[in-house]
């Protein structure tokens, strides 16, 4: 079994202006934020900002709806945008890019997997929108297509990515990058080129700011 997670990246808001308007998201939802006791595992962390940006991992679990509300009111509070990152069983990555308490555009690098994460929704990604949203990284258009390189089990040369460690279709996109371009771990070389630090390859994540849990309020 491959690797799971999912992590929300927000962008020019640091842990405290992150915390407060969860805890404003779950108290309209009938939660309170709670600590988490240290041999917890099924629990939020929350990083210290660190490069212009914030970083949540998500609790294990695949609840989708009320986690991706809670991120939307994060950006639509400070007006930021952002991004929930997410790997599947170690088998493909893909994202949700928001801004301005709306969601923007989404990618899944597998477009035909059956797990279905935003339903009808188009998920092939387009590079334009993720370059618009962080004009002050200076992202290259180009660089940024790379790192959005879908594939299909339907395509013919499906097995043939695989097979051949130098088909150019799953060539590392940028030179220091660690994974092809159509593996799941190019996640990790996708955040580093955003300029997020990551627990794979060159750093590790900044330090943890609080873990925490939801909890319903008593009534």
């Amino acid at each position: 079994m491959g690797g799971f997670l999912r992590c929300n990246l927000f962008r020019g808001v640091d842990h405290r202006q992150v915390y407060e308007a969860l805890s404003e998201f779950w108290e309209g939802e009938g939660h309170w934020l709670a600590p988490a006791d240290p041999k917890q595992t099924d629990v939020y962390t929350l990083h210290e900002e660190h490069n212009g940006w914030t970083v949540l991992d998500w609790t294990p679990g695949w609840e989708w709806d009320l986690r991706r509300r809670a991120q939307l009111h994060v950006s639509r509070v400070y007006d930021c945008p952002g991004l929930l990152t997410f790997m599947y069983d170690g088998d493909y990555w893909g994202y949700e890019l928001f801004h301005h308490g709306g969601a923007v555009d989404q990618f899944v690098q597998w477009t035909d997997a059956e797990q279905r994460f935003f339903d009808d929704l188009p998920v092939h990604g387009r590079p334009e929108l993720l370059v618009a949203q962080f004009p002050e990284l200076k992202l290259d258009l180009e660089h940024v297509r790379g790192y959005l390189t879908p594939y299909s089990a339907d395509d013919p040369a499906y097995e043939d990515f695989w097979w051949d460690d130098d088909d150019p279709r799953n060539r590392p996109v940028r030179e220091g990058d660690r994974w092809g371009r159509l593996e799941a771990e190019a996640l990790f070389d996708f955040w580093r080129y955003l300029g997020v630090r990551s627990p794979s390859g060159t750093g590790l994540y900044p330090p943890d700011w609080r873990r925490f849990t939801t909890e319903p309020q008593e009534s």
